[in-house]
């Protein structure tokens, strides 16, 4: 299946007017490799994000950097003795501008690395989705980059809001399945314009290098923009089903939610060609969706986490429970659009499991459709966090 023009369109889409002084613009790209010594298999992710860009774009302005506020008149005042070095701000606040790489890997010995770029340094293509960064390409059809962040840089640059590590790709990929629109509103916009990609080629973390295979990629692909982030921030994803109905592999299966939106989420969902929207703020009175996030008590040791999501529209309910040991999740900090030091603080696993299960209306009766196993999901949890 070719991706549609239209999600095309959404894949090159910039941020215009005031949203490029005060906005987010966000790809991001998910699939599962294979360690070619061990055959581990990892969850890895690369997103580029664009963070108020029109703002400065002659340089990467990062708003968790210090900046000196100490004027030559202050200092004098200090040594004079009539003002005290505690009463004198010493730092400024900033609001971010830049281009930000992001890319690492999920699970079990999780990290994520960045590269910040100046909007000027990035070249973006307005015919086709093509953006091009020093070390990084990303286009329809393929992904390469490079990422090294020594234990020296993080130590000195505590900003950059990432580990140390090294990460390179060379990918390919195709879109199965996409979606148009997930979440249309005034300020955000969501569309997993690749709900099920196939990838392929490798991605080298730290030295080790993992095998892309399009059957055991599992891959994942949405856009994010808008002026700001949604909190809580909350997303699933996976297209690793398989049916307990009849004990197959639902090969053209996808799903993806997205949230929250004024307290809703969004989803898509493909059983097999069947594929369903449900848009949080756009449904009747009849539709709609209740979704939850908890912290399990501990099993045999394990402490989990779950999220439940149950979605309904005037054909269709349906039900999404999805846990992910909380050893197996990974905190990650993204700095928001408005700056002040503000962050979206996110749990991130790629490990979930779980059940999906659709069911029919037929009046006032459910028919349950299909009813799956869940594997290898996406799964994110996020909160805004404000500095001290």
């Amino acid at each position: 299946m070719n991706i549609s023009k239209k999600s095309s369109k959404i894949n090159r889409y910039q941020l215009t007017g005031s949203q490029k002084k005060s906005g987010l613009n966000v790809w991001r790209f998910v699939f599962n490799g294979t360690e070619k010594v061990t055959g581990q298999e990892r969850k890895f992710f690369i997103e580029l994000s664009m963070l108020n860009p029109g703002l400065c774009p002659e340089e990467a302005v990062l708003g968790f950097k210090a900046r000196v506020n100490i004027s030559a008149e202050d200092l004098q005042n200090v040594l004079a003795g009539s003002v005290s070095a505690q009463s004198i701000q010493s730092e400024s606040y900033v609001v971010p501008s830049y281009v930000v790489l992001r890319a690492g890997a999920l699970g079990s010995e999780a990290k994520q690395v960045c590269a910040y770029s100046a909007a000027k340094d990035v070249s973006v293509s307005s015919k086709s989705f093509c953006i091009q960064g020093d070390k990084f390409s990303f286009d329809g059809e393929k992904l390469s980059g490079r990422i090294d962040c020594s234990p020296g840089d993080i130590q000195e640059h505590p900003e950059y809001l990432c580990d140390s590590g090294s990460v390179s790709w060379e990918l390919r990929y195709e879109i199965r399945c996409d979606f148009e629109k997930g979440y249309s509103g005034k300020n955000y916009y969501w569309a997993p314009t690749g709900a099920r990609t196939v990838f392929a080629g490798n991605f080298t973390i730290d030295g080790k290098v993992y095998e892309v295979v399009p059957k055991k990629s599992a891959g994942y692909i949405d856009r994010f923009f808008g002026k700001n982030v949604v909190f809580p921030w909350v997303h699933l994803s996976s297209n690793v089903l398989t049916s307990i109905i009849s004990g197959k592999t639902l090969t053209d299966s996808t799903f993806a939610v997205q949230g929250a939106f004024e307290n809703q989420v969004s989803a898509v969902v493909d059983f097999e060609g069947n594929a369903i929207t449900f848009e949080a703020g756009k449904a009747k009175v009849s539709d709609g969706s209740i979704w939850n996030f908890s912290e399990m008590p501990e099993n045999n040791g394990v402490e989990n986490l779950h999220w439940s999501v149950s979605l309904n529209n005037k054909s269709y309910v349906v039900d999404i429970d999805i846990f992910c040991p909380a050893s197996q999740m990974y905190v990650k900090s993204v700095e928001i659009p408005e700056g002040n030091r503000n962050v979206l603080k996110m749990l991130c696993g790629g490990t979930g499991t779980g059940e999906i299960r659709l069911y029919k209306r037929f009046g006032k009766n459910l028919e349950l459709i299909e009813h799956a196993k869940i594997a290898s999901a996406l799964c994110e949890y996020g909160q805004l966090e404000k500095p001290e």
